[in-house]
């Protein structure tokens, strides 16, 4: 965190223009921590389509170190309804300038979680879970989507440290991802983005109801199993959010 404090303050100190040479100086090692700075300047002096940007750039770099802690590869059918399904979620943001990708890793957790300029990532577990029901993988899909979208990690004071965790050098993807599902948003952040999820969802043609579908099949999956209860782990009570969302939808 000081490190990351010193690079901020010297792009603050420096100014925009010297932010490559910077870069080149900090070398590929710390090309991460180089594009994190970078984002940071952006919310400071730089014009909002710069910051998106610097996001989608320093995104990118977290999302393949993420991807390299997981081994195997998903099945073909659990990566192409991911991949329909996410398709026509991005086709129904509001803003053309947003990116997303969608990706699917091999791992014994039910869960989805985005990284900073719309890397989504969705467990195989999950997508078996919902058995290729496009509208539940749609709500779970633009859940995490909205976490983007509503700039979640830039609001959360705590985002360093969830991100990190997410780059970390951990041996073995399950404790890669425990130590991501362990920093979960906040609960009205979490509510806001079921909300916009659903919403979402919705307008891509999905649905309504199988926001409330999908949680009842993981809250009815969870019995007994330590695995997905990790997901209820990181987000506010199942009875809340079904709550908000049968009243959203009715």
């Amino acid at each position: 965190m000081l490190k990351l404090t010193l690079i901020a303050g010297l792009a603050l100190f420096l100014g925009a223009k010297y932010l490559p040479h910077a870069g080149s100086w900090l070398g590929l090692r710390s090309r991460k921590t180089f594009r994190q700075a970078k984002w940071m300047w952006s919310w400071v002096a730089g014009s909002e389509a710069e910051s998106l940007q610097a996001e989608r750039e320093y995104g990118r770099e977290c999302a393949r170190e993420f991807a390299a802690q997981f081994s195997g590869r998903s099945a073909r059918d659990n990566q192409e309804v991911v991949a329909s399904v996410g398709s026509r979620l991005a086709a129904a943001v509001d803003d053309p300038r947003r990116q997303f990708q969608f990706t699917v890793v091999v791992a014994p957790t039910a869960n989805a979680f985005a990284l900073p300029g719309g890397f989504v990532f969705i467990t195989e577990a999950l997508v078996d879970l919902c058995e290729h029901d496009e509208g539940e993988l749609a709500f779970f899909l633009g859940h995490e989507m909205a976490h983007v979208l509503r700039g979640h990690a830039k609001d959360q004071v705590t985002a360093s440290a969830f991100l990190n965790a997410v780059t970390a050098r951990l041996t073995g993807a399950g404790l890669m991802l425990r130590q991501v599902l362990a920093k979960g948003y906040s609960r009205d952040l979490e509510l806001e983005a079921d909300r916009e999820g659903a919403r979402l969802a919705a307008a891509a043609g999905f649905d309504s109801r199988a926001a409330v579908r999908g949680l009842r099949r993981l809250a009815q999956a969870s019995a007994g199993s330590a695995r997905l209860l990790e997901y209820f782990s990181s987000h506010p009570p199942l009875a809340e959010r079904l709550q908000r969302l049968d009243r959203a939808s009715s």
